[in-house]
């Protein structure tokens, strides 16, 4: 009966220490994935910080003004003078245009603020248009 026992005993010493090699394993790969990601975020926050320098270079007010200047015969652009403000009473009022045809598909009705939160959860809906 002793030896049963300690048979016993031994063989669920040996699973157990196969079990906790296995945790451990498992574990060892978790840390690697995170370390990975952790790899990857940096490597993106590093391009970020390069896009936005790059950013702001591209986006210096003397640099747009030179560019404005060299195609000033493309961009054909005029400095803005005071009637060029005006109110919202003398901006003309947006043509009324006939409701399209509607013959059963939903890419005859054009597609405002509503209809397109209306349309996000269904299947063929997730462009926005």
């Amino acid at each position: 009966m002793k030896r049963t026992v300690n048979a016993l005993l031994v063989a669920l010493m040996v699973l157990s220490a196969a079990a906790v090699y296995d945790m451990k394993y498992e574990a060892e790969l978790a840390a690697e994935n995170v370390h990975k990601v952790e790899r990857d975020i940096e490597r993106e926050r590093a391009a970020l910080s390069l896009l936005k320098a790059e950013w702001s270079v591209l986006t210096q007010p003397g640099r747009l003004q030179d560019l404005a200047e060299r195609h000033a015969d493309i961009l054909k652009l005029t400095p803005m003078t005071a009637d060029h403000i005006v109110t919202l009473a003398d901006i003309p009022a947006k043509p009324v245009e006939p409701a399209p045809d509607v013959s059963g598909t939903d890419d005859a009705v054009p597609h405002g603020p509503a209809q397109r939160s209306a349309s996000a959860g269904r299947p063929g809906h997730d462009k926005i248009r």
